[in-house]
């Protein structure tokens, strides 16, 4: 059995965050916004089974997945 994830997280950091969205070629405006937003993650575990709550100002969703099964994730 994977760890034991189960939980919220916060986002305590976002080191070279600023860097990689320039490389992506995020326009400045977008790039300051997405730079203050800080993120909260709640995470439920069944087993090799994971639902995953992302929330945020902006945009929240959800992403479910089993450990060693492919998926697609929408961004």
């Amino acid at each position: 059995m994977p760890a034991d994830y189960n939980g919220t997280w916060e986002m305590e950091s976002n080191e070279n965050f600023e860097g990689y969205m320039v490389a992506l070629g995020i326009d400045f405006a977008t790039r300051k916004i997405a730079g203050h937003l800080k993120q909260t993650k709640e995470i439920i575990q069944d087993g090799d089974n994971f639902k995953t709550k992302t929330l945020s100002t902006f945009r929240n969703y959800e992403l479910n997945y089993t450990v060693g099964v492919e998926f697609e994730e929408r961004t």
